[in-house]
């Protein structure tokens, strides 16, 4: 079962909020502003893999309007259209090993392809949604501001926007004896 609640009006450079740090349900969302403008809840036990990028597209298209596509560049005749986001806020932890390695690798592959900041926030330093966006929108700021303190000329490295998973406990590997 999904939920897609749409609450306000979508406008321009928002951000997109990634939670699969609990092992039932995940979440995508889409801030702007320090509230939520689009939420989208499902029941993804075990199945994170193949429901997250769906469920982050299905968010996407209900929700906001063509208008706030840009083009980006015509490949072999096709246009191609990226989305304003300003940055992406994912939980890195903690939570399930592999639920949060997709949210994390998801979030850090989106954000390398659309040149935008990532930054990871833990479930343990926010209570609901509002408190996730409002604090992401700060770090995504802090974020924003290092790299327009970088030259023009010198290149923002995608290894300075690379968010890893944090799980909260110690590995549990068993080893042969």
């Amino acid at each position: 079962m999904l939920d897609l609640f749409i609450i306000n009006n979508v406008g321009f450079f928002m951000i997109l909020y990634i939670d699969t740090s609990n092992a039932e349900i995940m979440t995508v969302a889409l801030g702007e502003d320090g509230k939520a403008v689009a939420k989208r809840s499902l029941k993804a036990k075990y199945k994170q893999a193949e429901k997250l990028l769906p469920a982050i597209d299905m968010l996407l298209k209900k929700s906001i309007p063509r208008t706030t596509f840009r083009t980006r560049k015509v490949v072999r005749g096709k246009v191609h259209r990226t989305l304003d986001l300003k940055g992406i806020v994912v939980v890195n932890g903690p939570g399930p090993f592999t639920a949060l390695r997709i949210g994390v690798a998801t979030a850090n592959a989106l954000g390398y392809c659309f040149k935008i900041p990532v930054v990871g926030i833990k479930s343990t330093e926010f209570n609901n949604l509002d408190e996730m966006i409002k604090e992401g929108e700060k770090r995504i700021k802090k974020v924003e501001n290092k790299r327009s303190k970088h030259s023009i000329g010198s290149a923002w490295s995608a290894k300075q926007n690379i968010v890893e998973p944090e799980y909260g406990q110690e590995p549990n590997i068993t080893i042969k004896k």
